[in-house]
């Protein structure tokens, strides 16, 4: 389990933002990533995945393994582009009804991390055809381009230049080698007074810190999250890395049932298992409170380049 306390080891790893303090080593066993450990810094906060892939390792697992690795950790869709796409809508929508304040028609829209393109298509109609997206799988890449009609890059190289309205980033900024460098280019992506929306799961997560799921916490530290953030450290990154202004939204994607679930038999799943007797307000209420604690699975942030 994750250990948090004053009683954590101290090591002498620094933090990767350069801060002082000490940072004790939290977590020992992160999936995938044997000799890896979770460390947390006591000045900022962050908690960080050391050591991480090399460059090269990173290149070949994002351009040909992630979508498998995904798979096996029960993503929808797995790895099968026509599938994906099908399985991911209902979530397309969801991020759309979250964006709809940041929302015009005519505006210009980078995704970073698009996968099959199913948030791109989502939002057609609400905003226009100038819509971009960055992909690295080989497989969903061409699906967007192909199926979908996205103009859709490799890497981020291919938009060197360009401006945008809004830059979109749903469970990327945790996979980042160098976050605040990278944000910082992201920015440099925005038309003066544009948006960049991110998504990342929420290191204060209840079935991390208050449920103390033993299973969920072998399932939650895995080798692709190089960072873990609370709503604090990123909003902290993202004016490290020069916005102007940083909201950030608690969101809880996960029913309550997915939590009994995990709590009776330890693994994923289980949406909607128990409406029979929790009906949608308990689920409610439930969602609500783990929203205003910060326990909620998701935070959400936008963030302004003025």
């Amino acid at each position: 389990m994750a250990d948090f306390s004053q009683d954590a080891p101290v090591t002498d790893v620094p933090c990767p933002f350069g801060h002082g303090g000490v940072r004790r080593r939290i977590v020992d066993t992160v999936w995938e990533a044997e000799g890896a450990a979770e460390y947390q810094c006591s000045e900022c906060g962050i908690v960080f995945l050391h050591p991480i892939m090399t460059e090269a390792e990173e290149q070949a697992f994002y351009g040909a393994q992630f979508a498998e690795y995904m798979a096996a950790r029960g993503q929808a869709g797995g790895a099968d582009p026509e599938q994906s796409f099908q399985k991911w809508m209902p979530e397309g929508e969801r991020r759309r009804a979250l964006l709809e304040p940041w929302l015009r028609p005519g505006m210009s829209v980078l995704e970073m991390g698009t996968a099959t393109g199913f948030l791109l298509e989502a939002i057609r109609d609400r905003v226009g055809e100038e819509r971009v997206g960055i992909e690295p799988g080989d497989a969903f890449r061409e699906f967007a381009s192909e199926r979908l009609g996205i103009e859709t890059h490799a890497d981020r190289s291919a938009v060197e230049g360009r401006r945008f309205d809004l830059v979109l980033a749903y469970y990327v900024v945790e996979h980042m080698r160098d976050p605040v460098a990278e944000l910082s280019q992201w920015r440099e992506l925005l038309n003066p007074g544009g948006h960049l929306a991110i998504e990342v799961p929420n290191v204060d997560d209840a079935l991390v810190g208050y449920w103390q799921v033993e299973a969920f916490d072998r399932f939650y530290w895995q080798k692709a999250h190089y960072f873990n953030y609370s709503h604090q450290t990123l909003a902290m990154v993202l004016e490290m890395a020069g916005f102007d202004e940083v909201e950030t939204v608690p969101v809880q994607r996960y029913d309550i049932s997915n939590h009994i679930h995990w709590l009776r038999l330890g693994k994923p799943g289980g949406l909607g298992a128990y409406t029979d007797l929790l009906d949608e307000g308990v689920n409610a209420e439930y969602a609500r409170v783990l929203r205003e604690r910060w326990l909620c699975d998701t935070v959400m942030a936008v963030a302004t380049r003025r």
